[in-house]
């Protein structure tokens, strides 16, 4: 086995060989290894993003380059310049120390600020983690709730309207939100112009199910992105403005685009992803008949938690 560290981007066939390696292993493992951050960011310009790549080989048998060497990969680690990081192996390359070797290189790159991802909290991962010194950070819980009437209708605060998100007029306005919304939160929160202008160009994007909450003066109050793909709805993000909070937006929110997805859309079920520590959103998705489907753990050097 070989490892490379390589900056951004990566070769068109070194990208399309990684995203390969996460089907393969999603096929193997009913969870996605990497998330849409980390496949959106393979082939483009990001700088202070650092790929590391396993190739089967004997030590020392460096190929000559990813392109060339891009069948032959068995493993693939992503580190972010905030220290976030995410790592895959192939199926048929498990238990020969590839993981272990990707999670080192990481650690060395990443230090104390290092955060990586264990998507599923697969078997083996609390042990390898435990071994190489990492504890538990985060936690964030994939929730799916399967098609069947709502318990209530959307009861919206006084003098909000929603409409839908129009492209080239609303990018500003929902950035300036996103950020205030998420203020506290270490990805969402960081999305620049360039990280909503990836998400516009998905084949899944539907500008007809990215609902915009406007209050009285015409600004922005909040927002419910909903989002299909491969037959089954997401509440992508919903955020709610901080001077809105409070007022019952975020669950009017939430209730109008689930019957969005269901009526609209005819998706079987809607899934989700909530940070452990939110409670109150939780709560309300619980309420609202979604259960727990898989659990992701994020993972940190001890000590610096």
């Amino acid at each position: 086995m070989t490892l490379e560290a390589v900056p951004s981007p990566l070769p068109s066939a070194t990208a399309a060989a990684v995203t390969e390696l996460a089907r393969s292993a999603a096929q193997s493992d009913g969870v996605n290894p990497l998330s849409e951050h980390t496949l959106l960011h393979l082939d483009g310009e990001h700088p202070g993003d650092v790929h590391v790549l396993a190739y089967a080989g004997e030590p020392g048998t460096l190929e000559v380059s990813g392109i060339q060497s891009a069948g032959n990969l068995i493993g693939y680690a992503a580190l972010g310049p905030d220290g976030s990081a995410e790592l895959v192996v192939s199926p048929a390359a498990r238990r020969h120390g590839t993981g272990t070797a990707l999670l080192r290189m990481l650690m060395d790159h990443g230090g104390s600020r290092l955060r990586v991802w264990a998507h599923g909290r697969l078997p083996g991962t609390d042990e390898l983690a435990a071994r190489l010194g990492l504890e538990v950070a985060r936690e964030l819980y994939f929730l799916r709730r399967e098609s069947a009437p709502l318990p209530s209708e959307p009861a919206w605060p006084d003098g909000i309207e929603v409409r839908t998100f129009v492209p080239g007029q609303d990018e500003a306005a929902w950035l300036e939100v996103n950020a205030r919304a998420f203020a506290h939160h270490p990805e969402q929160g960081s999305w620049d112009a360039a990280d909503l202008a990836d998400r516009l160009e998905q084949p899944w994007f539907d500008p007809a199910g990215f609902f915009l909450a406007v209050d009285s003066s015409g600004k922005l109050a909040g927002f419910h992105w909903t989002k299909v793909e491969d037959g089954v709805g997401e509440v992508y993000v919903v955020g709610v403005d901080p001077s809105h909070q409070g007022s019952g937006l975020g669950k009017a929110l939430t209730l109008h685009g689930i019957r969005h997805l269901q009526d609209d859309r005819g998706v079987p079920a809607v899934v989700l992803y909530v940070d452990g520590t939110n409670t109150a959103a939780r709560s309300l998705y619980t309420k609202l008949g979604f259960t727990t489907a898989a659990l992701d753990v994020q993972f940190a050097p001890t000590g610096t938690v």
